[in-house]
């Protein structure tokens, strides 16, 4: 005995509908990565800001930077650290100081931990994950 299964209605409008959501995979997915780097900016300032970070080292963070590559897309949001001199600490170390504390510091007195960049990472979560779940939903969309 044999089972025949012959795939003629709607096979072709799936798979047209599937050639139209690859093209819209790259739109979608750059306006994504763009929106999580925007929420994670945002609320790494405020978690700054509630945090008693001073305002000109809030302002000096710099614009988050998209890069895509193939299929990976990534945000670097935050400060760049560059080198470090123990004389001129630059915005990035002094921002890093400030979260983490310096707490074997002994010549200038010893800085507490503010712990910001944990709180804005875990408010941020559930923010960027209903952005994700939404840009899913618009690129698989047509295929329902």
């Amino acid at each position: 005995m044999s089972i025949k299964l012959t795939l003629d209605k709607g096979f072709e409008d799936m798979i047209a509908d599937l050639e139209l959501s690859a093209k819209e995979v790259d739109r979608v997915a750059t306006a994504c990565i763009n929106q999580n780097a925007q929420i994670m900016q945002s609320e790494l300032k405020s978690a700054m800001s509630k945090s008693g970070v001073p305002g000109h080292l809030i302002s000096e963070m710099p614009q988050f930077e998209v890069k895509a590559e193939g299929n990976v897309y990534e945000a670097s949001v935050g400060y760049s650290k560059g080198a470090y001199d123990p004389r001129n600490p630059s915005t990035g170390y002094k921002v890093v100081f400030l979260n983490y504390g310096t707490p074997n510091r002994t010549k200038h007195g010893k800085v507490p931990e503010k712990g910001f960049i944990a709180r804005a990472k875990r408010s941020a979560k559930p923010k960027m994950k209903k952005a994700n779940e939404a840009a899913l939903k618009k690129i698989l969309g047509r295929i329902d």
